[in-house]
């Protein structure tokens, strides 16, 4: 085994094995390669979208793919979707058009969110005709993608063919999700999000759809807060739904029974859906530092570990950067769009040029150990999928209004 450039702290050490890297290319080299069309040779896939290809990513979003390589090797491929003319990756040579809204296919979406919501458009289309994992390219892994949910779901015993995270009741994170190849709930659920953009050009008249009326009248924004989630928003509710459409299509799917013997979104989703905690296992340095995108970009990444041990900010980096080593799945970096009143942590990053690894810091701590940390937990924090209530079952049919 080589050595750790970094010592296990030895409180941590139960907790934390170091293993060497299971690809030794450079950055450069493995970035060449994901401009490359890669035939489909399994279902273990790792889908991920940037509209202006993987060149022009911020290169932070570089590294933390260039790891997810590292970390997993040949056994998985990394597919990075994108809309540049001619380009081998371009969506459309992996989704059929006839899959995805008209104003994705032609180009016409506007708005602030085009971005986000053609990654929502290629996620489901990709996991059903392909399988795999799809993640935002936002998220930095600490532990790999079989120990998180793909042995599961490819043990022909187990009764899971879809791995989701969850925030509270039916409602999702839609930054990561994992299906088997052919999945009926994964189609479904694109075929509601589909209908929610038939026509439109932009979120604004998502919220407006009849198809998610029945979840908006027993859905409370306040629930959220409940739950442990403090983003401090600063549109109104109607934005926010707009924007989280395809959570919104999950939540219908899970809330639906067909009639006459159609398909039971609600049993199917509570049986076939394993599901893990959000704030525990993709937000955990949120919660640490109290949903401030600013502190969280000091506690992971620029806070140095020269720095007086006892000072606050210490302490925090130290706490934020092992906790996420030794018990988060991954952390989902956010980016806000404008929608709070703080400034992100995602956008931190944009801004600052090599800032997630600067030598000296705890952000080239955290890198470093996301590859060559592995964690001994056995288990992640899983959550049994919620079943709603009797009163909250929609009995229609699948695009019913």
């Amino acid at each position: 085994m080589s050595e750790s450039k970094f010592e296990i702290p030895a409180e941590f050490a139960s907790q934390l094995r170091h293993v060497p890297s299971k690809d030794t290319r450079t950055d450069a080299e493995i970035i060449a390669t994901l401009n490359d069309h890669a035939p489909i040779t399994s279902e273990k896939n790792i889908w991920t979208y940037w509209h202006a290809g993987v060149d022009a990513m911020p290169s932070w979003n570089q590294r933390t793919m260039c790891n997810w390589i590292r970390l997993h090797g040949p056994s998985w491929t990394v597919r990075v979707l994108n809309t540049v003319p001619g380009h081998p990756n371009h969506a459309l040579n992996w989704i059929d058009a006839d899959q995805l809204p008209e104003t994705f296919v032609q180009g016409t979406m506007v708005g602030p969110y085009t971005g986000p919501h053609s990654a929502d458009f290629l996620r489901a289309p990709a996991l059903y005709r392909y399988g795999g994992v799809w993640m935002d390219s936002s998220c930095i892994l600490f532990r790999s993608l079989d120990r998180i949910c793909w042995d599961k779901l490819a043990d022909e015993e187990s009764p899971f063919s879809v791995g989701a995270v969850t925030q509270y009741g039916t409602v999702m994170a839609n930054a990561f999700v994992a299906a088997r190849k052919g999945d009926v709930f994964v189609k479904k659920w694109h075929e509601i999000f589909m209908e929610l953009w038939r026509g439109q050009t932009d979120w604004s008249g998502i919220a407006a759809s009849p198809l998610i009326l029945p979840i908006l009248m027993k859905m409370e924004l306040s629930e959220a807060v409940e739950a442990g989630f403090k983003w401090k928003f600063t549109v109104d509710p109607v934005h926010i739904l707009g924007y989280i459409g395809q959570v919104l299509s999950w939540c219908r799917l899970a809330s639906l029974q067909e009639p006459d013997g159609g398909f039971d979104g609600v049993d199917y989703y509570t049986k076939k859906v394993l599901c893990f905690d959000s704030l525990s296992e993709i937000w955990a340095a949120e919660t640490l530092n109290d949903f401030d995108g600013g502190e969280m970009y000091k506690s992971m990444f620029t806070t140095r570990r020269d720095a007086d041990p006892e000072s606050e900010e210490y302490k925090k980096a130290y706490a934020t950067t092992w906790r996420l080593l030794t018990q988060s799945s991954l952390q989902k970096i956010t980016h806000g769009k404008g929608m709070t009143t703080d400034i992100h942590c995602g956008y931190l990053l944009d801004q600052n040029e090599g800032s997630d690894c600067a030598p000296g810091t705890f952000g080239e701590l955290l890198r470093y150990g996301s590859v060559h940390f592995e964690q001994t937990r056995e288990s992640i924090d899983y959550r049994e999928a919620h079943r709603v209530s009797e009163d909250r079952i929609i009995h229609k049919g699948l695009l019913e209004a």
